[in-house]
């Protein structure tokens, strides 16, 4: 089996050349000229209370909603960004290559330690498992809900992108004493429809992808 060495050698987070500060405009890029900004966590709490005061109980879908309509567009940005570097279509990489590129732009971004199960994706599933999610600990003492609706639906539409189809996603599991990590599972917006539609997201994430695996493809 050949490898292609290009692909192997190449690293496109290489932390001196990844970000370039322009003292004089105040503004910060990436290696593929694309703008950073950093937002506080003060700033997101303020985005969630606001919403929830102006949408009510509508307050999650529209998170879940812009959070999806963004993340297609980030995932196709960088997407782009990554084949350009690699002088290679993103469709082509390795599986190892693009996991290792996306827990790496997580990371960079300040969004989370990534990790990633693809083991029942010939079922048509993917979960995924983060610690630090970004709005994890918004509503930390809310009973009966999923907190990161933002986040979910950011990688609903980043996999959208990624996958060439659209699908959802819809968050299994919540930092806890006894878990430190958020998880998000990944599927058709008819399945994850279903899913929510039986009530009981909280009964963990097992069970969750349990119920996920037995609905229809």
């Amino acid at each position: 089996m050949s490898i292609d060495l290009e692909l192997v050698y190449r690293d496109y987070y290489v932390e001196e050349l990844y970000m370039t500060a322009d003292l004089e405009t105040g503004i910060l890029y990436n290696r593929s000229g694309r703008r950073m900004l950093a937002l506080t966590d003060d700033f997101l709490i303020g985005l969630h209370l606001a919403l929830e005061g102006r949408c009510g109980d509508q307050a999650g879908r529209v998170l879940h909603s812009c959070g999806k309509r963004w993340g297609r567009s980030f995932g196709e940005g960088i997407a782009s960004e990554w084949s350009g570097f690699y002088q290679k279509p993103f469709r082509a990489f390795p599986l190892a290559l693009f996991q290792s590129l996306i827990i790496q732009e997580f990371a960079h971004n300040g969004w989370g330690l990534l990790d990633l199960d693809y083991q029942h994706f010939s079922g048509g599933v993917i979960w995924l498992s983060l610690q630090g999610a970004v709005m994890a600990e918004i509503r930390p003492t809310a009973e009966g809900i999923m907190p990161d609706l933002l986040t979910a639906g950011i990688l609903a539409g980043m996999y959208s992108s990624f996958l060439g189809r659209d699908v959802d996603c819809l968050q299994s599991q919540r930092p806890a004493a006894d878990v430190a990590d958020s998880r998000f599972l990944i599927s058709s917006p008819e399945r994850i429809a279903s899913l929510r539609s039986a009530g009981d997201l909280m009964a963990g994430h097992d069970a969750l992808l349990q119920r996920l695996l037995g609905l229809k493809a």
